[in-house]
């Protein structure tokens, strides 16, 4: 059947068709709508990652530093206790 345009009128097997395109259409969507808030949330995530990593870095080398000097000052006590040993 043609209408006042003249297009043809949808089946109802068409009509179906159209309305589960459509909603196949709008699945697509919200799921790529939650990809792209996913993808966003993993690359704050990584970029948090990241600075943490940088920080542990900075840690250890801090943290290796001060044993260091805390090794150097044991050493200067045991030599300080050595001498005042060899006085008295």
């Amino acid at each position: 059947m043609m209408n006042a345009n003249g297009i043809g009128e949808l089946s109802p097997k068409e009509k179906e068709l159209l309305m589960q395109l459509e909603e196949i259409g709008q699945l697509a969507n919200s799921i790529s709508e939650r990809l792209v808030m996913s993808e966003k949330k993993l690359s704050e995530r990584e970029n948090e990652l990241i600075a943490l990593r940088h920080k542990m870095i900075e840690l250890k080398s801090e943290n290796q530093h001060l044993k260091e000097v805390l090794q150097a000052w044991r050493e200067r006590m045991e030599s300080v206790l050595n001498q005042m040993k060899t006085i008295n």
